[in-house]
């Protein structure tokens, strides 16, 4: 799990000495990855408890163990050869299946009322088209939300039963960000799909997907994105979610025929 995701798993429990460390971190990771917590004091503005209690917030027992895993996460950045980035993605991709455990978001999918995708922009309607063909796959109806004002006259009749996807490559969307708070205000289930990096969608959803990006040294390949964000979700979903479905399916056909 990346830096990014650790602080926007626990962006809600931060302090403004917190939100100071970080900012600072976040600009200067490779620096901070051998500066002694004194100076790292000193350069946010905080005490030293206050910097040892951001790393404690994260999960760490200690800033020593944060600065390990930032030198860790810096040796895991990949070249910026195209091909080359294009295999670690993938690999990225293949490893977060492999890891992420989806168990809590599979049983809130599976006890909504309805589910619906938001999102604004050409990438953004392809992937919603995708995930519409995908949640058909495992057995679900999923609502595509049109862009624009009928995105705001919807939130009314969403219920808080319901469970709603955000989609925003940087997580900074001004409406669909706005939507999710209207959201999270009603007591929805959100769901956001953004690049890997501390976000303000991602600090307002329940549940958090991300792709890795080929940044500003390889736009030619930001199509990417899509492609990966398909076998998260058809992995993640169709080939865990879909399977248990299955199985449920059948046990209970077979109990039938029993009895």
């Amino acid at each position: 799990m990346s830096i990014e995701e650790l602080v926007n798993q626990n962006y809600k429990y931060f302090s403004e000495s917190d939100r100071a460390v970080w900012a600072y971190l976040s600009g200067h990771r490779s620096e901070c990855a051998d500066m002694a917590i004194k100076k790292m004091a000193q350069k946010c503005c905080v005490s030293h408890s206050a910097v040892m209690r951001f790393a404690q917030k994260l999960g760490f027992h200690g800033y020593a163990e944060l600065k390990l895993y930032l030198k860790m996460d810096e040796q895991k950045a990949p070249s910026h050869s195209e091909l080359t980035h294009i295999c670690t993605l993938y690999q990225n991709v293949m490893n977060s299946m492999c890891e992420k455990n989806c168990d809590s978001l599979f049983d809130a999918l599976d006890r909504a009322g309805q589910i619906y995708i938001f999102g604004e922009g050409m990438v953004q309607a392809s992937i919603k088209k995708e995930f519409k063909r995908i949640f058909m796959a495992a057995g679900h109806m999923l609502y595509d939300v049109p862009s624009g004002q009928e995105m705001y006259n919807l939130v009314p009749m969403i219920r808080n039963d319901d469970f709603c996807i955000l989609i925003s490559v940087s997580g900074e969307n001004r409406k669909i960000v706005e939507i999710a708070r209207k959201l999270q205000i009603r007591g929805v289930t959100l769901m956001s799909i953004t690049k890997n990096r501390e976000n303000t969608l991602s600090h307002l959803c329940d549940f958090c997907l991300y792709i890795d990006h080929c940044g500003d040294t390889c736009p030619e390949i930001h199509c990417m994105e899509i492609p990966i964000i398909s076998i998260i979700f058809h992995g993640l979903l169709t080939s865990c979610y879909g399977i248990i479905r299955h199985m449920y399916f059948y046990y209970h056909l077979i109990e039938g025929e029993e009895k």
